[in-house]
């Protein structure tokens, strides 16, 4: 299950994201992050990834794809840490991740 939080500011929107960025829920978290988006293209928008338990592969694909359009994501603990240098860094490799994957239909 996912559980998207959104805090609209004047200057940024920020995106808390919670459980499992898996699945169909990876579609639910693209379509508020587009429509926010093109609402407010100027916006800094930032995704708070700490309290996210487990990415699969198109989850990880989403992220690299809002971080490579100006998205900043942010998160606290050494797995989301890890997840968000690889991703920084242009790994997007499920093979050389270091974060925890999981194949859930």
């Amino acid at each position: 299950m996912l559980r998207v939080r959104v805090d609209d500011q004047v200057m940024t929107t920020t995106f808390y994201v919670e459980g499992k960025l898996v699945g169909s829920s990876v579609d639910e978290l693209r379509k508020v992050w587009t429509a926010t988006h093109a609402e407010f293209p100027q916006k800094q928008t930032v995704v708070e990834l700490t309290s996210v338990l487990v990415v699969d592969a198109t989850g990880r694909t989403l992220l690299r794809q809002m971080h490579v359009n100006g998205t900043q994501l942010s998160g606290k603990g050494i797995m989301v840490k890890t997840l968000i240098e690889e991703i920084a860094n242009g790994n997007n490799s499920v093979r050389e991740s270091g974060f925890l994957l999981t194949r859930e239909n």
